[in-house]
């Protein structure tokens, strides 16, 4: 397609977005009438928390709920609030609604709330519910108490299917097909996966010989299913004896058809075009592997429709990526002398016609590789979709450059944080889906530069607040059933805070959590000693994925952090965000206490650790250790003068023999590189992404390659900080003031000469185009009739017009 202008390619995006977010709505027309604002609170829930009465509790189970009722009006509302732990699914007449809960731990338990008379019928209907306990392997974040669910009639027609467990209509069954596979990651055995620690849930076992088929449908005969039994009331004794319930604040989760991509290996000839096109049947009595390749990393429900086969076992493997004979990766588009090495689902078929198969927790793939053993029966292959997995929040952004290579790490950083961002930020998406507070740092940045939206911010910030020990210590990841501890990411919290200050100017935020930041940086000041450097604690301060003979296990030191001097830095630069947040909201005499701290460690630093004869940081006062993080650090908290930061970040970028700041780090060393004001820097510190891009991965890695710490996760968000760079330093826009109410554009380009793009914002989308030479700076600039804003290119500044205008500013040089 040609486009005549930047105007009419502009119209052509939002045209097409709009057009697929409705297809998206028409396949998936459900939505959570408490978001954005809160309509119906839990002061209206009188629905109880219900059981299978034969539940123990603890154990790995599926429980199914049925209620058949009638309704009289199937044009008025239907409303009803729904939770369960540890997750649902919810069905009406047979046809999927949604699933959840959100995210939450037990003191801020959500729950959805739904309307739901677009499903309904005149007379006689059915609500199905199944709700899934993971068992003592559920994810790491998922805080639990029962297995149990409440439906809370809102609507007056709604009440007469509230849960109760005295006199309610509810039959429950227990799933006798399923029981949680746990994913092998420790222990001497063979291992499920590649390279260790794996927080994410079990996977599944499901024998469909045990399976109620059509439980959820209308005409399902449940004659056999028990009453249920209850287990507790939503409220009572000022507040709850089970789960303290408060709305959903996040959009329901998508579920849009995907189609997956053809078989590209198989253990013997295949004559098929599945699962794009046609049906596989597989004969009587054979062993069948074959391998799909989805050319790209993605993640959702996938579903199996599969017919006969008695007895045929299916074992469905799931990979980000294939790896050779020394577990090395390389060239992921190759695939010659690769296995597949992930978790799987198994299922066994009952012979049955049109047997369905979705997973219970969402699953994140490139490759899935089908390992089948038929029996007595040949077995049918009929359909293999994936249902997507994502916020339904908008991410329009758009960015493209002259440079072919940032244009292809763009689309890898956008996919990487779509994929991540559910109705929580996970951090990663394959082996620990967990809500980190130093990977949501840079993913809430990144994710709000592609949407426009701080929601997901907001949401993550509350409940790393609610996750503070008696210490003051955030906890490092958050929901979460275990104990994280990393005082560094205690200090990350703060500075999250100020990121989102800093773009919405909102005071109120800062009341909020003035508090929670008091007591903070007093429980982090209980680590310091005397020298003013930090002090060992029972915790790692964690603060990169090293490599090399120092790593420390993400520190730099192997000496506990004793005296690290970038931990202590990382402190001085909350001490600094706390500073002029307590500025902000006038408190002077609070604000002036940390700016006098911060002052007192940062010459301590100088003096202990800055080695005058290399002109660089050590990262401890006895200097056998030199990184490029605690001089990255320096630079952010101005522990060396201004007029000499240029040189210290050209000396980090060059010596070789310095701890190298891996993917995570490199936010701050971007951050380090605008604030200096080096843009000619930019792409020597994005250089580890290229290799990514050769390697034809379509995500974003955790951390660098190497013998002793091989990578892992290939879905990481916090590797994705380019593309929030790209829009906020390489184009240089930036909110000023109120969210984007009156912003900037100030290009620094690097080594770019043409960007274009559109930024998403709170108060419109910004479509800019910038060219440069060596004699002008050309600009075409759309932005809203709700901002204002400026124009700044060396030293001249112009006013922007509203809407599409041109702009030409002649270079000084």
């Amino acid at each position: 397609m040609i486009f005549t202008t930047y105007e009419h390619q502009l119209e052509y995006l939002m045209n097409r977005f709009l057009f697929l977010l409705l297809l998206s709505l028409s396949v998936y027309s459900q939505t959570e009438l408490n978001h954005p604002e809160v309509v119906y609170g839990k002061e209206n829930i009188s629905a109880s928390w219900v059981s299978h009465p034969d539940i123990k509790g603890g154990e790995d189970t599926a429980i199914l709920f049925r209620n058949t009722f009638n309704v009289a009006d199937a044009k008025a509302d239907f409303i009803i609030n729904i939770s369960a732990d540890n997750h649902y699914f919810l069905y009406v007449n047979g046809k999927f609604i949604t699933h959840g809960p959100q995210l939450s731990d037990i003191q801020h338990y959500k729950y959805e709330t739904l309307n739901l008379k677009d499903y309904l019928n005149p007379g006689e209907n059915v609500i199905a519910v199944k709700v899934i306990n993971f068992g003592k392997r559920r994810f790491l974040g998922m805080q639990s108490i029962f297995t149990s669910v409440m439906v809370n009639g809102v609507t007056d027609n709604a009440k007469i299917i509230n849960t109760t467990g005295f006199n309610d209509t509810w039959l429950s069954t227990i799933d006798q097909s399923y029981k949680a596979n746990e994913v092998v990651w420790r222990g001497d055995g063979e291992k499920a996966i590649v390279g260790g620690f794996y927080a994410n849930n079990p996977t599944d076992m499901v024998d469909m010989n045990n399976y109620p088929t059509h439980w959820e449908t209308l005409n399902f005969d449940d004659t056999d299913w028990k009453k249920v039994a209850f287990f507790e009331n939503a409220s009572s004794m000022g507040g709850s004896i089970a789960y303290l319930l408060e709305p959903r604040n996040l959009p329901l989760l998508s579920w849009d058809e995907e189609r997956i991509a053809s078989i590209v290996r198989s253990s013997k000839p295949l004559e098929t075009e599945f699962p794009v096109l046609g049906t596989l049947t597989l004969a009587p009595n054979t062993t069948t592997t074959f391998l799909l390749d989805q050319q790209y990393v993605t993640n959702g429900f996938p579903e199996l429709i599969f017919s006969k086969g008695k007895s045929a076992v299916i074992a469905i493997k799931y990979a980000e990526n294939l790896f050779g004979k020394n577990n090395e990766k390389g060239d992921r588009n190759d695939l010659e002398n690769k296995k597949l090495f992930g978790y799987y689902d198994e299922v066994i078929s009952n012979g049955e016609d049109s047997q369905k198969f979705i997973p219970n927790w969402m699953r994140t793939f490139r490759f899935i590789e089908f390992e089948i053993e038929t029996k007595d029966q040949e077995l049918v292959l009929e359909k293999f979709v994936n249902h997507r997995s994502r916020t339904t929040i908008p991410s329009i952004a758009k960015f493209t450059t002259d440079d072919d290579m940032y244009n292809a790490i763009f689309d890898i950083c956008k996919r990487t944080i779509d994929i991540c961002t559910q109705d929580y930020f996970l951090s990663d998406a394959y082996y620990e889906t967990m809500q980190y507070v130093g990977d949501t740092k840079i993913q809430g940045l990144i994710w709000q530069a592609l949407s426009g939206n701080a929601a997901h911010t907001k949401n993550a910030i509350r409940p790393f607040d609610h996750s503070r020990d008696s210490d003051g210590n955030i906890l490092g990841a958050y929901p979460l059933r275990s104990t994280f501890i990393y005082p560094t990411y205690s200090l990350v919290w703060v500075d999250m805070i100020a990121d989102y200050y800093n773009t919405s100017n909102d005071k109120a935020f800062i009341e909020t959590y003035k508090d929670g930041i008091v007591n903070t940086l007093a429980g982090f000041e209980k680590n310091m000693n005397d020298l003013n450097l930090v002090n060992k604690t029972p915790y790692r301060y964690f603060v990169d994925w090293y490599t090399g003979p120092n790593n420390g296990s993400g520190t730099a030191t192997k000496n506990d952090g004793l005296n690290s001097a970038v931990v202590s830095l990382h402190y001085v630069h909350a001490l600094q965000n706390a500073s002029r947040l307590f500025t902000e909201i006038g408190d002077e005499q609070t604000s002036m206490k940390y700016k006098n701290r911060s002052q007192e460690i940062i010459r301590s630093v100088y003096e202990l650790c800055y080695d005058q004869e290399r002109n660089l940081f050590a990262e401890r006062p006895d200097k056998t250790i030199y990184d490029q993080h605690t001089n990255i650090m320096a630079i952010l908290t101005d522990a060396i003068p201004e007029t000499e930061q240029r040189a210290l970040l050209d000396k980090i970028l060059n010596e070789e023999d310095l701890l190298q700041a891996t993917y995570y780090y490199r936010f701050y060393l971007f951050e380090a590189i605008k604030k200096v004001g080096a843009p000619e820097l930019f792409d020597v510190a994005q250089k580890p992404w290229e290799q990514m891009i050769e390697d034809n991965m379509t995500t974003t890695l955790e951390r660098f390659e190497s013998v002793e710490k091989p990578t892992r996760s290939e879905v990481h968000p916090w590797s994705a900080s380019p593309a929030y760079f790209y829009f906020n330093y390489l184009a240089g826009i930036r909110s000023v003031q109120n969210d984007f109410e009156e912003m900037e554009i100030t290009p620094a380009f690097g080594k770019l000469n043409e960007i274009t793009g559109l930024l998403p914002t709170s108060k419109g989308t910004i479509a800019f185009e910038l060219k440069r030479n060596k004699h002008k700076l050309s600009a075409e600039i759309t932005i809203p009739d709700t901002m204002k804003g400026n124009l700044n290119w060396q030293g001249t500044v112009i006013p922007l017009k509203k809407r599409k205008n041109t702009y030409t500013i002649k270079s000084r040089k």
